[in-house]
């Protein structure tokens, strides 16, 4: 089969079923929507200052824009951006994460801001939105089962960008997984979908974007070895305690200890793909 005749938009579907299919189920929304993991990676955005520049580098925006940000999580982009626009809609569906942005908001003094608490499959344009938006954007968190549809969506709520991060080739935490699955599961980790498949479809809907590619790395803090391995078990459902000694091993191995914390880096490519509307 062709490049051509590949339909993306199905090869996405398939590739992300069988990613939370792997994870016993829970996909973006659902591992996120715990306390402790929300603010954790808070913690980390205010670490990553580099990433978040990055991610933030080349965005068009000034005092009248108005943004929405989809899978805004605990306000990664709101926070810097909401004090140089007019408004932005932060669309979060992970109740945990939706907390720590409302914490985020009210800490900054940040007035322009609002929340829909809707997974982008079920945002309605009409009733949650108030479209048109200058800049639609979703930074890292295009777990949809859809990703046709949830770009359409975007396009149609924008009269102006449309700015889509994702993961380019596989991350350390590909990378441990895969050792992980085979030998804890004997069975292969399919991973999640990737930009290529992204950029494909793109091509196919007759969107011909501008692409930049940047590293990134967060660093996962944890208080200890074991409250590392509690989160993983949470993550990788119905462990045995024989399997949940295999993790801590392969982990106390891999992680630094700083401060008197565990931090497990976590590291990827990232591609970002952005264009004008037509």
């Amino acid at each position: 089969m062709t490049t051509e005749q590949m339909d993306w938009g199905e090869a996405w579907k398939t590739r992300m079923a069988a990613s939370v299919a792997a994870m016993g189920g829970s996909d973006c929304a659902r591992a996120w929507n715990n306390e402790a993991s929300a603010r954790n990676y808070w913690r980390m955005v205010l670490d990553a200052r580099e990433v978040i520049d990055d991610i933030l580098k080349g965005l068009p925006v000034d005092k009248d824009c108005r943004i929405l940000d989809v899978g805004s999580g605990p306000g990664t982009l709101v926070v810097p951006l909401a004090p140089k626009v007019a408004h932005i809609t932060a669309v979060e569906p992970a109740g945990a994460m939706a907390d720590v942005l409302h914490e985020n908001i009210d800490e900054f003094g940040l007035r322009n801001v609002d929340c829909v608490h809707k997974r982008w499959e079920e945002v309605d344009e009409k009733k949650d939105l108030s479209p048109p938006y200058d800049l639609v954007i979703a930074s890292f968190s295009l777990g949809m089962p859809d990703i046709r549809a949830a770009i359409e969506k975007m396009q149609r709520v924008s009269q102006g960008y449309v700015f889509l991060l994702w993961f380019a080739g596989p991350s350390s935490w590909d990378r441990e997984s895969r050792y992980l699955f085979k030998t804890l599961f004997d069975r292969e980790y399919p991973g999640m979908p990737q930009a290529d498949i992204i950029f494909n479809l793109l091509y196919q809907m007759g969107i011909y974007p501008h692409v930049d590619v940047f590293p990134g790395r967060m660093d996962h803090y944890y208080d200890s070895l074991d409250d590392m391995v509690g989160d993983f078990k949470m993550r990788m459902p119905n462990l045995s305690e024989t399997q949940a000694s295999v993790l801590r091993t392969y982990y106390e191995k891999i992680v630094e200890k700083r401060n008197g914390k565990v931090i497990l880096p976590y590291t990827w490519q990232s591609m970002k793909l952005w264009w004008k509307k037509a």
